[in-house]
């Protein structure tokens, strides 16, 4: 073979190895710079993660409380739960603690980025009050509470421990059936042995006893409207199949006659 020929064929051998060299350094700097950007996104996400957990709640937003939730009070309230960071806190948990609040009847919370606790207070609507320490809902949930001026025109409702929700249907219904007549319940109790009374504004007492509420209610306002509308009564006994025994106020004139009796059976 030619020198010139031998010499070609050997330049020609050494450029694929060059050329392959070249593509090992090419990928294995590829891949050094892979593992280098992983690495450094690994130590970008911990510090980003490091700070995230350290972010604390500095403000509490409150949407909602009104005359008986004070922002104050919540605060007070949420002190021992949200001293955790802001991305570990437990919703769960503040919300429950918001509930447990007296004049709390809901409560929502969510974050708000980036140092926010958003609160959504719904307060009691009290439509009864509840012996002499406390209110009812309207769905007949006991809540401690203070009294005061505002809710004087509350009927007063008692009864045995347990019957809260019980008691505030009856009166709803008592009010309910009452409302042709223009009388008002201000109270009503039910005894150990499920007597209910109701006190009306009227002054009079109704009795209902143990059973048959609504029927004894519906004659009452047909013996209202028929003859007892106007007339001075004390109490009005509904216990009765298909009457009702009435007494009228002592010294009273009692216009369907008889004043003297104490009581008057009427059908």
């Amino acid at each position: 073979m030619p020198r010139k020929a031998a010499r070609q064929a050997v330049r020609k051998k050494a450029q694929p190895a060059r050329e392959s060299r070249l593509q090992g350094m090419r990928r294995m700097a590829v891949r050094a710079g892979w593992v280098l950007g992983v690495v450094a996104l690994t130590a970008i996400t911990a510090r980003a993660g490091v700070y995230l957990l350290d972010l604390r709640v500095e403000r509490l937003v409150v949407h909602g409380a009104g005359d008986h939730v004070a922002k104050e009070d919540l605060e007070t309230q949420l002190a021992p739960v949200i001293n955790a960071g802001f991305f570990t806190l437990d919703l769960n948990t503040i919300r429950s603690e918001l509930e447990s609040m007296p004049w709390v009847y809901a409560a929502s919370v969510r974050r708000r980025w980036p140092d926010a606790l958003v609160v959504n207070i719904e307060e009691q609507r009290p439509v009864a009050r509840w012996g002499l320490d406390g209110f009812l809902n309207h769905e007949g949930e006991y809540f401690p509470g203070d009294f005061s001026d505002r809710w004087a025109d509350l009927a007063r409702l008692e009864g045995p421990e347990g019957s809260e929700v019980a008691m505030t249907r009856r009166y709803q219904n008592l009010e309910s059936l009452l409302a042709p007549t223009g009388l008002q319940v201000v109270a009503l109790h039910e005894d150990v042995l499920g007597q209910v009374t109701a006190e009306l504004d009227s002054g009079c007492l109704l009795l209902l006893g143990a059973e048959n509420h609504i029927q004894r209610i519906s004659r009452f306002v047909t013996l209202w409207r028929g003859q007892l509308q106007g007339q001075p009564l004390l109490r009005v006994d509904m216990r009765y199949e298909h009457g009702a025994a009435v007494a009228p106020l002592p010294g009273t004139q009692w216009a369907l006659g008889n004043a003297g009796a104490e009581w008057k059976e009427i059908r």
